[in-house]
């Protein structure tokens, strides 16, 4: 265990911030072990995977950090249309995706040039162009922090919802994820892919692709490039900017509300949900009160998608004060309230 350790390498936003104690996890004995020292039970922790979603509120922070590590595919079961994959929490979603394609396995196709560990598939319920993570969640096995014991929640015990799931509700702060099983379908003839996202339906007519006729055995590498190149060209490289991504999620409104925005904002954009509420674009929200071209304090929404915050500042008052400028202008004047995705810690 290591004491007062800088976390700005290691949270995308490149928040400058030291921790009282610093351990990576290589494995669940390893973790049941640590939750049993004297510096974990005398003080507060926070699981620290890729840092990909959080903005630390604090310089310093009198914790333990807990970073797992460790990685790993493994097929548990098989039937004559599906294989169960048990996969590491913290395994990099995006090789797992490329993993899933390279043999012949739909599912999880469209959820391509995600980065971070798949994790985040189970606590925020990743979504992208019409496909949802628990679309293909088995199970998800982890530790519960209170009694340190392992424990399992099938599908539907993990409560899933848009970019919400019961850990990060009733479980928040109480669990270490160490597996999650997907159940992912085998090549066959009737599964229908997702094609009719926008962007995806513009490549598809721009590279003169005729989906619906190609051969089965092309159809899932062909939407996943489309998807790729598609990524590529609208969001930033992770790698050289500091981002968290999306930073705030799409907001959900009543049908009345709707129709009394539609009449005021004819040009928002929405689409109805199974809850019967209509799902506005946070990013055509934030665009419409001009923060797509607005930086402060080396703060700034991304030029190419006004969803994506860019941060070069080490100093997360300016993140938080500039998030907030945002949510007080889209309420002032669509009286929506958009809700951050990414966590405060």
């Amino acid at each position: 265990m290591q004491e007062n350790i800088s976390l700005k390498s290691l949270n995308t936003l490149q928040i400058d911030v030291t921790a009282k104690y610093y351990t990576e996890i290589h494995n669940t004995y390893n973790l049941l072990q640590l939750l049993e020292t004297k510096e974990r039970k005398e003080n507060k922790h926070h699981i620290l995977w890729w840092g990909s979603n959080t903005l630390f509120l604090s310089d310093y922070y009198d914790w333990i950090i807990l970073h797992p590590g460790i990685k790993g595919i493994e097929q548990i079961k098989e039937t004559d249309n599906e294989i169960y994959l048990q996969v590491w929490a913290w395994e990099e979603r995006n090789e797992f995706v490329e993993y899933t394609i390279d043999n012949g396995l739909w599912g999880i196709e469209n959820l391509i040039s995600i980065p971070w560990n798949v994790w985040t598939s189970a606590v925020s319920n990743i979504w992208a162009y019409w496909q949802e993570a628990c679309e293909t969640i088995y199970e998800v096995i982890w530790v519960n922090l209170e009694t340190n014991t392992i424990q399992k929640l099938s599908n539907e015990e993990c409560i899933f919802s848009y970019r919400n799931s019961i850990f990060k509700q009733e479980l928040k702060d109480k669990f270490i994820i160490t597996h999650i099983v997907y159940k992912l379908k085998k090549i066959d003839g009737s599964y229908e892919f997702k094609t009719s996202y926008k962007d995806v339906i513009t490549y598809f007519e721009t590279n003169n692709i005729d989906f619906d006729n190609l051969p089965i055995s092309q159809k899932q590498s062909t939407i996943s490039k489309a998807i790729e190149e598609i990524r590529k060209n609208k969001l930033p490289d992770h790698t050289k900017l500091w981002t968290a991504w999306s930073y705030f999620k799409n907001p959900e409104v009543s049908l009345p509300k709707w129709e009394n925005l539609q009449s005021k904002f004819p040009e928002l954009k929405a689409h109805l949900t199974e809850n019967e509420t209509m799902k506005l674009s946070a990013g055509q929200l934030i665009e419409l009160c001009w923060w797509k071209w607005k930086e402060i304090n080396w703060v700034k929404m991304y030029e190419k998608h006004a969803l994506i915050l860019i941060n070069s500042n080490p100093s997360w008052e300016a993140v938080k004060e500039y998030a907030q400028m945002v949510q007080d202008s889209v309420k002032e004047k669509f009286w929506v309230q958009l809700e951050p995705e990414v966590i405060y810690v």
